[in-house]
């Protein structure tokens, strides 16, 4: 075994709002009776729920109310199915079925709630990862495709436009990453350069449906005009790069362990030559990596400094995003250091919060 330490993160970020756990056992119980009503294997119920999911909402949006930490919860429900359902051991063909379902129940384009057909014919329970498909007993469990369209229904009965639209934007794009995700791992001929990587990143980690999901919360109404000009849109990708980076430093020893590490910064970094890092020396993926997360965060400090005038409402209305993405990217760090997802267990409130040594 050897010794691995991951710099902290969070000494390098501003100070964040502290969160409260005081929803958290209300959320968990409505997550777990989710699971438990979805059919899927015991493993990935469990895996599920090992996710922690209501204490990503919490921190990711601290001092929200729990009308809208519910909403938050079961839209990372249905992401985290989504992960789940195009991951391995789906084929490309089918982790691209079941992405066009997700968009169509986004888009209200779809109506049923049978998965890929061609998944039910071997995923039973005897599989101990991938969850079945679909299941005809819907008094006592439900499909994951029932399940998707449960949540995205109530979902946008919630959300109003301007934010639904967004949201729904957002995840056509998650889907299709995740879909083009799949195809990449089983042509493991074709490898990603760091620059390519971080870029396919953007669109598969998850980032930008917290961002909107954050604006919705606040109800930070900033017009089209302002979200799609060039400079904020750098601002949104630099935070996302934040968000991917911190994710991939503390998702590496668990995707290592799982065979599973090749869609990470750290492997990538092994292997391209602009790294220039010996093909073994993890430190020194990690070390490289943090560089790169606070080389982001200094550009990011800069981007925000030259910022266009947009007018003083609309100033300020980007100034308070600025923060609810900050917030968000705390948030998710804190998240991966405490849940047992990743397994670092680090107590995010005491002293040296963000330290991380770990055994490979």
């Amino acid at each position: 075994m050897v010794q691995f330490r991951i710099p902290d993160l969070l000494s390098c970020l501003p100070a964040c709002i502290k969160a409260t756990n005081a929803d958290n056992d209300i959320l968990q119980a409505g997550l777990v009776e989710v699971i438990d009503q979805c059919h899927l294997t015991d493993h990935y119920k469990k895996d599920l729920k090992r996710a922690q999911i209501p204490h990503l909402a919490i921190r990711a949006f601290p001092g929200s109310d729990l009308k809208y930490l519910r909403i938050c919860v079961e839209y990372l429900i249905a992401a985290f199915l989504l992960d789940r359902l195009t991951d391995k051991p789906a084929t490309a063909a089918q982790a691209q079925e079941w992405a066009d379902i997700y968009k169509q129940y986004f888009r209200k384009t779809l109506q049923g709630t049978k998965g890929p057909a061609r998944i039910n014919q071997y995923l039973t329970k005897k599989c101990d990862i991938y969850p079945q498909a679909f299941s005809k007993t819907f008094e006592k469990t439900k499909g994951p495709a029932e399940i998707i369209k449960y949540l995205t229904s109530h979902m946008s009965n919630t959300i109003k436009d301007p934010y639904w639209s967004c949201l729904v934007e957002n995840n056509i794009l998650l889907a299709d990453g995740m879909a083009k995700e799949a195809v990449d791992r089983e042509n493991p001929g074709t490898e990603m350069d760091l620059e390519t990587y971080i870029k396919v990143r953007r669109d598969t980690i998850g980032a930008r449906q917290l961002f909107d999901l954050g604006r919705w919360i606040h109800e930070l109404n900033i017009t089209p005009e302002t979200l799609t000009h060039p400079d904020i849109v750098r601002m949104e990708e630099q935070f996302i790069d934040l968000i991917s980076l911190a994710n991939d430093l503390y998702s590496y020893k668990k995707e290592y362990l799982a065979k599973d590490a090749k869609h990470n910064y750290l492997t990538i970094a092994l292997r391209d030559p602009t790294a220039d890092l010996h093909e073994n020396d993890l430190q020194g993926a990690i070390n490289y990596t943090y560089d790169k997360f606070c080389q982001v965060l200094t550009d990011l400090e800069h981007q925000k400094k030259v910022l266009p005038r947009f007018g003083k409402s609309e100033e300020a209305k980007v100034d308070k995003y600025f923060w609810l993405m900050m917030n968000v990217v705390i948030g998710t760090i804190q998240w991966s250091l405490e849940c047992e997802r990743y397994g670092h267990f680090v107590d995010v409130d005491g002293p040296n919060q963000g330290d991380v040594v770990f055994n490979l």
